[in-house]
């Protein structure tokens, strides 16, 4: 009687974890949702310190948004092969890597290593948009019904 008792209650550890879980997801949804808005931030004043000329400072949209073109096939397949998580453990190490190569393109003043710094940041922020949507949808209690 005991046993049935126990499992019909919550696991404490499964809620908070996920809970841990929501709240780090979201936070991802937060950050490359500042990193899109940043883009268009950064159109003015690259060409105005870099003396781009119209066609030139939109490379900087086409670099991030073609990204998102380039990515979203295979952070797909690789949620396929490694689950939602691998997909945003993947996504995390491409947006840090392109974090990382901004550093070096602010010091030369390379526009081009920026632009390919703003592409794998993209590529980062694209493969988490494809894993963590269908993740966090994963995360609810499935009894539960939420009728609209």
């Amino acid at each position: 009687m005991t046993s049935t008792d126990q499992s019909k209650k919550p696991v404490k550890t499964t809620g908070s974890k996920a809970t841990v879980a929501i709240v780090l997801v979201t936070s991802l949804f937060f950050i490359w949702g500042l990193t899109m808005n940043l883009v268009n931030a950064l159109n003015s004043p690259f060409a105005n310190y870099m003396k781009l000329d119209s066609t030139q400072a939109a490379l900087l949209q086409v670099a991030y948004y073609g990204a998102y073109f380039v990515m979203a096939i295979p952070a797909g397949l690789i949620a396929k092969r490694f689950g939602c998580k691998g997909g945003v453990i993947s996504g995390l190490c491409l947006f840090v890597l392109g974090a990382f190569m901004v550093v070096p393109a602010t010091n030369m003043a390379s526009y081009g290593l920026f632009l390919l710094a703003m592409f794998v940041i993209a590529l980062g922020a694209s493969s988490l948009e494809t894993n963590c949507n269908p993740y966090i949808t994963k995360l609810g209690d499935e009894k539960v019904n939420h009728s609209v």
